[in-house]
C-alpha cells in the first residue's frame, strides 16, 4: 500500500527492529504471556522471555499509539488493577512475566499523562509516600544559579498527582528542567520490583511558565543544563513544603521548632558539597543537623584531596536513599544511590565517624581516573577513598577499616605464595580477591604515605591528551614507571612479585631507583 511506505521507511531508519515494531506480533507476545503459568523463579522458556522483552521495548510506542495491543493492555490491567500495584510486602517478580509488563504498561502511560490530567497513583502511597491529610500548597519563589549544572532543591514537595505550575522570570536557558521525584533510578531490570520501575518524572521548560505534575508525586527540583551563567527567579506554586536544612543558610532554632516537621516526606540536609536526600521521618527527632554535615563536608573535602581536585566543587555531590535502586546495595553516579538503610548513617554523626565503607565507596568511584584504574582495579582504586577517609577522619587504620578484610588478606598473603600462585591472580577459583588486591595498594601507602598518592593523581590529572594512557598495558606501566618516580624508588620488582603485568621496557626505565619491597614480604 503506498501511503504506508513513508511510515515503513521511518521504521526502518529507528533503532528498534521491524519485528518489535509489529502490531501483530505484539499481540501475540501478549497472548503467550497471558497463558504462561507465574513460577517463584524468572522463566527459562526463550519464546516466553522475548516476548517479555519485545514488549517491553515496544511499551512506549504502544502507549502512544494506543492502538490494539495497547487496548488489550488496557482490558488486562483493568482486569488485574490491584496485582498492579508493588510494594515492599508483595513486590512484582521476575517469575510473572505478564503482571511485570502489565506494570510497564501502566508505569509508561502514567508518566506520559498530561499533568493537567494526573491523578495519584495507588502505589505513591506506599513509596515514595503520601503528602498528609491537611497539608496546605505553597507559592514560593527560589533563585536558581545558573553557573551550578544539575539538580536545585527547593525546599518543596510535590503531592501525588498534584499540579504544580512554575513561573520564569527572565530568560529560560534551553535545556533547563523542572523534576518531580528524586528517586530517578528505573528498576525495570530488577528481578524483584517492590516499587514501580521508574517513579521520577522531568519536564522541560521551554517558556515563561510550566504546569507539571507527578502521579507518585516527590521533591521539586529545577535542573540546570552544563556552561550556563547568571541567575534565575522561578516561582513555585501548587506544592507542600519539605524538610530541608542548608548548612551556613538554616538556623538551627527554625529546624528544631517548624522545618523539620514540615509535611513533605521526604528532607533534604545539605551543603555546597553534598546534598543529602532521606525519608523525613529520619530526620524528625534530628535536633540540629549542622556537627553531621560539617563532618560531610570534610568527607567531601578528603576526596577531593586524595584525588588531587580542588575542594570547590562544580555543583554538590548528591546521595539519595531509595527502596530499590537499579543495580547493587548501593551504586555511584549522580545521584549516588542506597537502600533506605543506609540514611540511618547519611544522618547520624557517631555513625559517620565510625566509618560507613559502602557510603565512602561510591563516593569514590566519583572520583576515580580512568588513567590510573586499569583493569581489575576498578573496584579496588575505588577503595583508596575509602581507606584514606577511614584512617584520616574515622582514625581506623588499614588493618581494621572495611570490618578487617585488607588485615585479613595480610594474613592470607604467605599461603597465596606458598602455593606458587601470584597474589593478584585469582582466589583459587578464578574469582579476583579484591582485599588482597587492596593490599597492595596499601602496602604502597604504608611505605610512602598518602601524600605520594596525592602528587601522583594530581600529575595524573594534570597530562596533556597526548600523554595519557592510551591501552590497559600502557595504564599498567604508566602506572609502575609514575608511582616509582613519585617514590624514588623501583618499584618493578614489587610489580612482578604480585603478578602485575608490566612491560620490559617500563621496569627496565627504572634502573637508576634503588629497588624497593615491603620489609615483611613473606618468603615462598
Amino acid at each position: 500500500m503506498p501511503s504506508r511506505c513513508p511510515f515503513l521507511v521511518l521504521l526502518c531508519l529507528s533503532a528498534p527492529p521491524l519485528a518489535a515494531q509489529d502490531p501483530a506480533a505484539r499481540l501475540a507476545d501478549l497472548a503467550l504471556l497471558a497463558a504462561y503459568a507465574p513460577g517463584r523463579t524468572a522463566p527459562t522458556d526463550a519464546a516466553v522471555l522475548a516476548a517479555e522483552q519485545a514488549l517491553a521495548k515496544a511499551m512506549p510506542r504502544l502507549v502512544r499509539d494506543g492502538g490494539a495491543c495497547a487496548q488489550e493492555l488496557q482490558r488486562l490491567a483493568a482486569e488485574r488493577a490491584a496485582a498492579l500495584v508493588p510494594t515492599r510486602q508483595q513486590p512484582v517478580r521476575a517469575g510473572d512475566p505478564l503482571r511485570r509488563t502489565l506494570v510497564r504498561f501502566d508505569n509508561e502511560r502514567t508518566l506520559t499523562t498530561d499533568p493537567e490530567h494526573s491523578a495519584p497513583h495507588p502505589a505513591a502511597a506506599a513509596f515514595p509516600g503520601s503528602v498528609p491529610d491537611g497539608a496546605v500548597a505553597v507559592t514560593r519563589s527560589v533563585t536558581i544559579d545558573l553557573a551550578v549544572p544539575g539538580r536545585h532543591s527547593t525546599g518543596l514537595y510535590a503531592a501525588p498527582g498534584a499540579l504544580v505550575r512554575c513561573r520564569f522570570d527572565g530568560e529560560v536557558p534551553k535545556g533547563l528542567r523542572v523534576r518531580l521525584g528524586a528517586h530517578s533510578d528505573n528498576i525495570d531490570r530488577r528481578g524483584t520490583w517492590p516499587r514501580m520501575p521508574r517513579i521520577s518524572r522531568t519536564f522541560d521548560a521551554s517558556g515563561p511558565e510550566l504546569a507539571a505534575a507527578n502521579a507518585f508525586g516527590g521533591l521539586v527540583y529545577v535542573e540546570v543544563p552544563k556552561d550556563r551563567t547568571g541567575s534565575l527567579r522561578v516561582e513555585i506554586a501548587g506544592a507542600v513544603e519539605a524538610p530541608w536544612f542548608q548548612l551556613g543558610t538554616t538556623e538551627p532554632a527554625a529546624w528544631r521548632e517548624r522545618l523539620r516537621a514540615l509535611p513533605g516526606p521526604w528532607a533534604e540536609l545539605g551543603t555546597d558539597k553534598v546534598v543529602l536526600t532521606v525519608p523525613a521521618a529520619a530526620i524528625r527527632a534530628l535536633d540540629d543537623p549542622t556537627a553531621v554535615l560539617q563532618f560531610w563536608d570534610r568527607v567531601l573535602d578528603g576526596a577531593a584531596d586524595l584525588a588531587g581536585r580542588p575542594r570547590e566543587r562544580e555543583r554538590a555531590e548528591r546521595y539519595v536513599a531509595d527502596l530499590e535502586i537499579s543495580a547493587g546495595a548501593m551504586h555511584s553516579g549522580y545521584p549516588i544511590m542506597t537502600h533506605l538503610d543506609a540514611a540511618a548513617d547519611m544522618i547520624d554523626l557517631a555513625r559517620m565517624q565510625n566509618g560507613p565503607w559502602g557510603l565512602f565507596h561510591e563516593l569514590g568511584h566519583n572520583h576515580q581516573n580512568r588513567d590510573w584504574t586499569f583493569a581489575g582495579t576498578g573496584e579496588v582504586t575505588v577503595n583508596l577513598f575509602s581507606l584514606y577517609l577511614c584512617e584520616t577522619l574515622c582514625h581506623k587504620p588499614w588493618h581494621a577499616a572495611w570490618g578487617g578484610n585488607v588485615g585479613r588478606a595480610k594474613q592470607r598473603l604467605p599461603k597465596v605464595l606458598a602455593e606458587g600462585r601470584l597474589p593478584w591472580g585469582g582466589d583459587g577459583d578464578g574469582k579476583a580477591d579484591l582485599s588482597l588486591r587492596l593490599l597492595m595498594y596499601s602496602q604502597l601507602q604504608q611505605q610512602f604515605g598518602w601524600d605520594a598518592f596525592q602528587q601522583c593523581f594530581a600529575a595524573y590529572r594534570a597530562l596533556p591528551a597526548a600523554e595519557r594512557p592510551q591501552d590497559e598495558a600502557d595504564k599498567r606501566d604508566q602506572w609502575l614507571v609514575r608511582f616509582s618516580r613519585t617514590v624514588g624508588r623501583d618499584l618493578g620488582g614489587f610489580f612482578v612479585a604480585w603478578g602485575v603485568p608490566t612491560s620490559d621496557a617500563a621496569r627496565a626505565s627504572l634502573a637508576d631507583l634503588p629497588a624497593w619491597m615491603p620489609a615483611d614480604w613473606p618468603d615462598k
